[in-house]
């Protein structure tokens, strides 16, 4: 019978760190369990690579294979990504992210297993680099993989990760709100630097309308979304002007309501 959480008792430490995350950002939703039928594994990630690949490409034959290539570098990458560095920052705990399973579902990866561990446990200033060489390793298994099927260089790829990295610190900030903006500039340095990507990412302050400032994702890759003929470029897109992109990020906080 699979472990679970639930069943076991939610005060395992590996529960209530997946419970943790489940609250922070609703999606990344992990269970202790063998895997399901429906996951893999980020070391055998080749067939639902290839699954992911044929869902893009018969969805979306017009967007090309940047798009393709991107988009499944980003699916495969997100829940490794944002469960490490949340659970550096919020919990101070590092479980082996490598054993991670991830749910696949039609032209989409979401929901993951670990199986049952211990965790470590420090301060996270401690936990960082030990958890960026997972990070690093988790991605520098699933690119060989995607290569295989999807040429993506490694340099956008890099970005892309880098840009998840630092979409994740931001959240923490959301979440946290005594971090200011300094200190999460402090951390995005850190965490970078730590992954080897040091000039692969950043933050940058938008003034607000209220004569306040909010950080903003600084992106150095185009995540190629707008190839889509449903497509446009993100609100952060390195390919639009600073103002555009100010003017549609003040929109984009105004329309979700969140504090400044």
């Amino acid at each position: 019978m699979p472990f679970d959480a639930t069943a076991a008792g939610e005060g395992s430490a590996l529960g209530q760190l997946l419970q943790q995350l489940a609250q922070a950002l609703p999606g990344l939703d992990g269970r202790i369990a063998e895997a399901a039928a429906d996951e893999f594994a980020l070391a055998a990630a080749g067939p639902a690579i290839g699954q992911l690949l044929q869902h893009l490409r018969s969805r979306h034959p017009e967007a090309g294979p940047h798009y393709w290539g991107c988009r499944s570098w980003s699916l495969l990458l997100w829940q490794p990504t944002y469960a490490t560095v949340l659970g550096v920052e919020l919990a101070a705990a590092l479980p082996d992210w490598t054993a991670m399973q991830q749910g696949l579902l039609p032209g989409m990866v979401a929901g993951f297993s670990l199986p049952a561990q211990p965790l470590r446990h420090g301060s996270a200033a401690s936990l960082r680099q030990p958890a960026a060489a997972q990070l690093s390793a988790i991605a520098a298994s699933v690119l060989s993989q995607l290569a295989a099927q999807q040429p993506l260089h490694a340099k956008l790829a890099g970005r892309l990760l880098a840009d998840c990295v630092v979409a994740a610190l931001l959240l923490v900030q959301r979440l946290q709100p005594a971090r200011d903006n300094a200190a999460i500039e402090q951390l995005t340095g850190q965490w970078l630097t730590a992954l080897d990507l040091p000039q692969a990412s950043g933050v940058w302050p938008v003034t607000l309308e209220n004569g306040g400032e909010r950080l903003a994702l600084a992106r150095r890759a185009c995540c190629q979304h707008f190839r889509r003929c449903d497509g446009a470029l993100c609100s952060s897109c390195p390919k639009l002007q600073a103002a555009a992109r100010v003017a549609l990020l003040r929109k984009e906080w105004a329309q979700h309501a969140d504090p400044a």
